[in-house]
This record gives structure tokens, C-alpha cells and sequence, in this order.
């Protein structure tokens, strides 16, 4: 009988810490992704970009939060934001294709045909590089 009460009263407890720790806000790279993403999700992209400016001064080379903070300028017609973020994406990682690509997209964007074929080509080429699945 005790251990039954004793359940029945955590689990509120844990609830509460739950609800408590989704409302704090992040004070590590991991949560600050996370926030962002949650945030670009719901389209707020000028808070996800705001959240993955907070991650990428504690993590510096962490490629992924550049990344996305590049898809989140892009979808807020930032492309030279995005372009840059893109950028140290490959020069953190030379080889992600993903990043050429979407950088040729965002050169599009800004009429740079010539630096939007390059980068498309590098991706292409990286990716026939990678072996399939």
C-alpha cells in the first residue's frame, strides 16, 4: 500500500519538474537548439535565429546550429546571412553536400547564377561521393 501512495504522489511531482524544465529557458547549446527549433517550427524564425546565435557562441564549431540558423535566415529572406552561415558550415565541414547545395540556392536568390551553379556542382559532385544506402 505504501509504495502505491508513494507513486501516486511523485507522479505529480514529476509532472510539475517536467512542466518546470520546459518553461526555463536554455542555458546549454542543447537547449538552445532545441528552442530554435521549436521556434522555427512555428515559423518564428527571427526567434529561432536568435536562439541559434545563443548556441553557436557557446558551441563555435558546431556545424549544425550554423546550419540551421542558415535555413532560418533563408526563410526570412536573409540570404546573405544565409550564404554566410552556409559558408561556415564548409569550412567547418568541407564535404557536407547539403551545405553547397543550399548555398547555391541561396546565391540563386540573390541573382548569383555563376557562384549558384558552382555550389550546386560541388554538391552533386559530393554526393555521388557518398555511397548510397
Amino acid at each position: 500500500m505504501k509504495s502505491s501512495r508513494a507513486f501516486c504522489l511523485s507522479v505529480p511531482w514529476a509532472w510539475l519538474a517536467f512542466v518546470s524544465a520546459c518553461s526555463t529557458p536554455p542555458t546549454t547549446a542543447a537547449g538552445y537548439d532545441v528552442s530554435a527549433t521549436a521556434k522555427f517550427d512555428k515559423g518564428d524564425y527571427d526567434g529561432a535565429i536568435a536562439d541559434y546565435t545563443k548556441a553557436i557562441a557557446l558551441a563555435p564549431t558546431d556545424a549544425m546550429a550554423y546550419f540551421c540558423r542558415a535555413r532560418a535566415r533563408e526563410s526570412n529572406n536573409d540570404f546573405d546571412g544565409a550564404i554566410a552561415d552556409y559558408s561556415k558550415v564548409i569550412e567547418l565541414v568541407p564535404t557536407n553536400a547539403d551545405a553547397y547545395n543550399d548555398r547555391g540556392f541561396a546565391k540563386e536568390s540573390k541573382g548569383d547564377l555563376d557562384g549558384a551553379a558552382a555550389d550546386l556542382n560541388q554538391a552533386a559532385k559530393l554526393k555521388s561521393q557518398q555511397p548510397s544506402h
